[in-house]
Order: structure tokens, then sequence, then C-alpha cells
């Protein structure tokens, strides 16, 4: 499958797709709003998987915060789990982090996430603190974190 995706940033025409897979991925999804701001902002780094049709199938979206490279959003659309995409995703951003000589990757994701926190710990995200209430319905968020080898 992966020789059929291909990877590119978001542009601003992406922000109604983006907001629809959004509601097929998460609970408590961003409104296209805040990805029109993402797209348009300086010091992020974000990217698109398309497939050959031209289909998003999965998208990063990342901000630098001094030396750390913060994941605020990484999905896969339901039909493309569990084919290495968000993996592959991840890979783009470290790469990007480690180009830029940031020095870590942090983020953040639901603790009922098991199967993501299982991803990111195969990946050597080490836990690293718990965000009490920090989505919309309470739940707890895991913090994950990713030091960078420069």
């Amino acid at each position: 499958m992966s020789a059929r995706i291909s990877v590119r940033p978001p542009q601003l025409g992406d922000a109604r797709a983006l907001a629809e897979a959004e509601l097929e991925c998460f609970s408590d999804p961003w409104p296209p709003q805040f990805f029109m701001s993402e797209i348009l902002a300086d010091g992020r780094f974000n990217r698109l998987l398309v497939d050959s049709a031209g289909r998003m199938v999965a998208y990063l979206f990342c901000a630098w915060q001094y030396l750390d490279l913060h994941v605020l959003k990484v999905a896969t659309l339901p039909e493309f789990r569990r084919t290495g995409l968000a993996r592959r995703l991840m890979a783009l951003a470290e790469d990007h982090a480690v180009e830029m000589g940031g020095e870590s990757l942090t983020l953040e994701v639901r603790e009922s996430n098991k199967v993501a926190i299982a991803m990111y710990e195969m990946l050597d995200y080490d836990r690293t603190g718990i965000g009490a209430g920090y989505y919309q319905n309470g739940e707890n968020a895991v913090v994950m974190r990713k030091r960078m080898r420069n």
C-alpha cells in the first residue's frame, strides 16, 4: 500500500476534507478554522498522506515549541488503520525534528487509546506524565516524549 501513498503539505483547500476526516477519527474533532489556522501558521510541520486518487488517508500537524516538536494531531482514516500510515507520519516528524536540530517530540494521547499508546511505545516514546482532564469529556491524556539523538 505505501508505494501508492504520497506525502504533501496541506493547503487551505484541504480544510474541509480534514474537518470531515476529524468527524470520522475523533470524538472531539477540530473545526475547519483550526486547520486553516495551523496551515497558515509559522513554525509548523504538517503533512498529509494521499492515495493515488488524491484522497487524503492520514494527516499530521505539529508545532515547534523551542527545541521540541509538539505533535498536535495525527490521524488515519478508519479504513486505512493498522497499515503503518501513522508510523510513517511519525517517522516524517522525527526526521524533520532531527533535520531542524530539535531535541525531542512530545504528544498527548487519550488514556483509553491503548492501540496508539502501544504504537508510540514501540516507537520509543516514554510516558512522561498525565494531563488530568485534558480532553473535553474529562478524560486524562498520557503525555509522551521521545528524545532525539542529534
